[in-house]
């Protein structure tokens, strides 16, 4: 790929467009059709695999942990919970120069050298030895990870339309289903290991590392920079990959920094509420934990492994669900999100209420309790389509990751140590939670359909600029001052 490719902007600094005339450009639907299959064929198993090692090597602490990590580290009281919580906060330091670099650099290739990176800093945990190496290990893990899903978000509504996006996002969102399956055989085999140099979770860490190296490979190859660099397509594909997108009133990727997006977007209080929505989703996740909470019911190390692999399967199950009803109710997002956060909020009611000689009804509490991962399809989702303007998306991404990052830094300390195997401080706290998370989704719906039906008042008073209709071309223009966007519900 030559230097001018790599780097697809004009002189000015803007994505180059292929040209188009004013009035919308009729798309060959079968070109179209060759164009989606391409791209499902090349980025979207790159973006899966790198969620799913990213997930992989976040969440295999909690793997090692009952392999022999906690003993062999000295870890005590909430130390390992703050060996959990300390990535995040890596992750949100990294967020603040993560939202200036998605506008300084090709994004395939900030991502690509992040990976690269971020694996050597996975080998190196299998180097610490107390809490204190470790603890700055995975906050350094964090940091270098920070780049990966606010990048995927921006770069989703690049490829592929609003109606297409839920179906891609829960692809590569089930590969962190697939991790935590493939986390749990890979300490299986790790820990089935005797009289090795190293005992067997430090091996499953350089595993991992090995296998993030080959996957950041595999993604700086087979992801172009954008869909007009695609070495894929044809170039009249490529001029049909760009203009299907923008037709929808998409932004594509732009290297300037609006500050009109900026204030705009600050001023917004949609803007809160994905923070929140992102806050809501880790503060309650038990993932993280869930290895050691298994394990406090009773069950050996090995057995802990497999008795925890139903729970990614269910993860699945409501992942795809969830995903085929925003398929056949694209506009009816906020109502699918407030249905599937039952699943979870039953099983942490579950885990709540029954008592410990019920160990099998609390594991399968427990394994509904991990499926919160199916809201994080719609919550990327909306804000793939309904935040319009590359500052603006971005800006909106990185506070959704960072309202990620608080909350997964705030989850692993509502389980108290003292209070194991059951965990009721927890356990009460992400009811609340959840219920608050409901109201919250609500109130996002509310704000969009009063604007939706601002704007078609203003349509049938002739405001000619405010009548929906396909765009002639990709612009940089906010879903707020774009009067012709329309909000998905």
């Amino acid at each position: 790929m030559s230097a001018s490719d790599e780097k697809s902007f004009d002189g000015k600094g803007e994505l180059a467009q292929p040209e188009v005339q004013d009035a919308a450009v009729e798309i060959d639907p079968a070109v179209e059709r060759r164009v989606l299959r391409k791209l499902d064929m090349t980025v979207l198993p790159a973006f899966a695999i790198i969620f799913g090692l990213n997930y992989l090597d976040k969440i295999g602490l909690s793997y090692a942990a009952i392999f022999g990590m906690r003993t062999d580290l000295n870890l005590v009281g909430q130390d390992y919970s703050w060996c959990a919580s300390i990535f995040y906060f890596g992750q949100l330091v990294a967020e603040f120069p993560v939202l200036y670099f998605l506008h300084k650099l090709p994004i395939r290739t900030f991502v690509a050298v992040s990976i690269m990176v971020w694996a050597v800093v996975v080998a190196c945990q299998a180097a610490a030895h107390n809490f204190a190496g470790m603890a700055t290990v995975r906050f350094f893990l964090g940091f270098t990870e920070g780049a990966v899903a606010p990048a995927f978000v921006v770069m989703s509504s690049v490829f592929w339309r609003k109606a297409e996006q839920p179906i891609r996002i829960a692809v590569f969102v089930s590969a962190n289903a697939l991790a935590q399956i493939v986390g749990a055989l890979l300490l299986y085999g790790c820990g089935s290991i005797k009289d090795a140099a190293l005992v067997g979770w430090r091996i499953s860490f350089l595993v991992a590392a090995g296998l993030t190296v080959i996957g950041g490979i595999f993604f700086f190859v087979f992801v172009p920079v954008s869909p007009m660099t695609a070495w894929f397509l044809t170039p009249e594909e490529r001029q049909v990959a760009v203009q299907r997108v923008a037709q929808e009133r998409a932004s594509g990727e732009h290297s300037n920094f609006d500050w009109h997006q900026f204030w705009q977007t600050l001023k917004d209080p949609r803007f809160y509420l994905v923070f929140l929505w992102a806050f809501f989703v880790c503060i309650t996740s038990v993932v993280v934990m869930g290895s050691i909470v298994i394990a406090g019911f009773g069950f050996t190390p090995f057995k802990t492994l497999l008795v925890g692999l139903p729970g990614p399967g269910l993860q699945l199950a409501t992942i795809w669900i969830a995903a085929i009803s925003l398929m056949f109710f694209p506009n009816s997002r906020t109502w699918i999100q407030v249905a599937i956060t039952l699943v979870p909020l039953v099983g942490v009611i579950m885990m709540r209420a029954l008592p410990f000689s019920m160990k099998w009804a609390l594991t399968g509490g427990y394994w509904m309790a991990t499926c919160n991962s199916s809201t994080y399809i719609v919550n990327m989702s909306v804000i793939s389509s309904n935040f319009k303007g590359h500052t603006r998306k971005s800006m909106t991404s990185v506070v959704y990751f960072i309202g990620y990052c608080v909350g997964c830094v705030a989850g692993p300390q509502l389980f108290l140590a003292r209070e194991s195997p059951l965990y009721r401080t927890a356990t009460n706290a992400i009811i609340g939670l959840y219920v608050a998370y409901i109201l919250s989704m609500l109130a996002y719906y509310w704000i969009c359909r009063r604007e939706n039906r601002r704007r078609d008042r203003l349509a049938a008073e002739g405001v000619e600029e405010a009548k929906p209709r396909p765009a002639t071309k990709e612009d940089n223009t906010t879903d707020i001052d774009d009067l012709a966007f329309r909000y998905i519900l």
